[in-house]
């Protein structure tokens, strides 16, 4: 398994609304024309340093959510 940061994974990866920059780094506060992770490589030298995985893509997590239905949608049926 590939365990390099990934933007398409960090919790702190957004897409701008700038067309020149598209992508963003809401940890670092900069936007790039390439993913940040690969940006940060290219001028450091070194891996990201800010990466954090989404909390529903975390490897490490290993919480299921066993209600089902629509999250945040619950009926008062006491009424």
């Amino acid at each position: 398994m590939n365990d390099l940061p990934n933007c398409w994974k960090c919790r702190f990866f957004r897409i701008s609304w700038d067309a020149r920059f598209p992508y963003e780094c809401e940890a670092m506060n900069f936007k790039s024309q390439a993913l940040p992770c690969l940006q940060v490589m290219s001028i450091d030298g070194r891996e990201c340093q800010w990466f954090r995985y989404k909390t529903e893509t975390d490897p490490s997590a290993d919480t299921k959510d066993t209600t089902s239905g629509i999250k945040g949608n619950r009926i008062d049926h006491s009424a």
